[in-house]
């Protein structure tokens, strides 16, 4: 089976009437070649969002999409059938890092009545390798960037942009395959699955994550 490591990128916003939307979905098919795993795809769109198409100030500085990038792209539906279309019919396992992304394509699904069927077999490669890295002591989630760090792999690309995010966490999983477990499942089998605030940060969370210099782009504002 091949593995659908992917990315999604989000609005940001303070404003309550409003929940984050996708606007940034970027994969990268891994499979099993004559020397070992490697990147054999990719995938790439940027999405319009169906409740705010303006984009914030904070949106734009934080993953660097810009309004012309928006006012291009297709709609959440359209832009899922290309990414499904892309992925397609053959059984996979799908991975990103952190569970976020797999919560909001739940829930845009939901949101747009579409299926749910497809997101199969979904691993949060964040989870299962923090809990590997740090048997000792307080557990706490590796951010990408230190996950890199770790493997002696150099960030390649833009950090916040869904493509390049998906080509760095798919040399993590390749770099670490033989420590993952992944498991079988079905997203149509779960039940009250809710999004996730996102971008948020506390005094707690590990400095190296991917949402810190949100959260100070926030403070400074204040």
């Amino acid at each position: 089976m091949p593995y659908i490591i992917y990315d999604l990128e989000f609005t940001v916003s303070r404003n309550t009437r409003y929940s984050s939307e996708i606007i940034d979905i970027g994969a990268v098919k891994v499979t099993e070649g004559e020397n070992g795993l490697c990147v054999a795809e990719t995938f790439h769109t940027y999405v319009r969002p169906s409740n705010k198409s303006v984009l914030s100030t904070d949106t734009v500085q934080f993953t660097g999409i810009t309004q012309k990038d928006i006012d291009a792209a297709p709609l959440f539906p359209e832009a899922l059938n290309q990414f499904r279309a892309w992925m397609g019919s053959e059984p996979y396992y799908m991975c990103s890092w952190g569970p976020d992304d797999r919560s909001k394509l739940i829930s845009h699904c939901r949101t747009h009545q579409l299926d749910v069927a497809w997101i199969t077999n979904h691993n949060d490669l964040q989870q299962q390798w923090s809990r590997t890295v740090r048997r000792e002591g307080k557990f706490r989630q590796l951010g990408l960037a230190q996950a890199l760090e770790l493997c002696g792999i150099e960030f390649d690309g833009t950090q916040h942009r869904a493509l390049d995010d998906a080509i760095n966490t798919a040399k993590v999983f390749m770099h670490q395959f033989d420590q993952f477990n992944l498991e079988t499942n079905c997203a149509a089998d779960d039940e009250g699955i809710t999004s996730k605030v996102v971008y948020s940060s506390s005094v707690d969370e590990d400095k190296e994550s991917p949402f810190g210099n949100l959260a100070h782009l926030f403070k400074a504002k204040e």
